[in-house]
């Protein structure tokens, strides 16, 4: 029988109450997007309004889930039509319930700074806080509060990820360091090449002697006229820069150089 105040659903094959986690996923995805969009639209303008809004139903919503039914939560309900044709995942119930406590704990000390209105670092890194910890689980699933839940000695068979599972064998992959690392020298390499590396030190001593030749010429030539210089430089069709003076961003410096400007 159907029950409204419950936490879990009984499903045939567990012994346990479970919750589907594609549907926790998914709600927490959509959380995640209101609250980055809030809080950038408060970065943007200075108002706090979806920001606040954002803190009211981030409480609404684990307060559902904890204490009527997550059956019954707005994100929920959204998430779980999201990925109604999907194949479910059922994970036990009892460490997404000490998750979701840890996130209406926070949400509660978040609507205390929206109640009194009371602006502080502290109110900016506990939404920081709720918002990595939604994307987390919505990006790579990963229940931070399961995790701490296992660390605790609680006795779990199926949790997300599989992190209460043991003896399971990981497949042998390279070391993530040694990949992260190569990642971010490719990306290193690749930017210096585009950003840096496309400015010549051949075009960039030829520019500095070109430099050099011209002062020295402005110097010998004191007596004369700019504005005639810069006429006749004009009539010469010298005031147009090289290609090389543009690529390398000197056209301002080049033109000034050559009495045009």
């Amino acid at each position: 029988m159907f029950k409204i105040f419950n936490f879990g659903e009984s499903v045939k094959g567990y012994d346990y109450k479970v919750i589907n986690e594609r549907e926790a996923r998914a709600s927490a995805g959509l959380m995640f997007l209101f609250g980055i969009v809030s809080l950038f639209y408060f970065i943007l303008t200075k108002d706090l309004f979806y920001a606040e809004a954002f803190s009211i139903t981030f409480i609404i919503e684990f307060f559902i889930r904890i204490f009527i039914n997550p059956l019954y939560a707005p994100y929920m309900i959204i998430g779980s039509w999201i990925v109604r044709n999907q194949k479910p995942e059922w994970v036990e119930a009892s460490p997404k319930k000490f998750a979701w406590v840890l996130g209406l704990l926070l949400g509660l000390v978040m609507g205390y700074y929206v109640i009194f209105n009371i602006l502080t670092p502290a109110r900016l890194i506990i939404c920081l806080i709720c918002l990595a910890l939604l994307y987390l689980e919505a990006v790579f699933g990963i229940c931070l509060g399961c995790i701490i839940y296992k660390k605790l000695n609680f006795k779990l068979q199926n949790c997300p990820g599989g992190v209460c599972e043991m003896g399971w064998e990981k497949p042998k992959r390279l070391n993530p360091l040694v990949s992260i690392t190569l990642i971010f020298i490719l990306f290193g390499s690749l930017y210096y090449s585009l950003k840096v590396g496309r400015y010549s030190p051949i075009k960039d001593k030829e520019f500095a002697k070109e430099l050099a030749e011209d002062e020295a010429f402005l110097n010998e030539d004191d007596s004369s006229d700019d504005s005639n210089d810069e006429i006749e430089s004009k009539d010469n069709n010298s005031c147009t820069p090289p290609k090389w003076a543009i690529d390398m961003g000197h056209k301002e410096m080049w033109l000034k150089h050559h009495g045009c400007k």
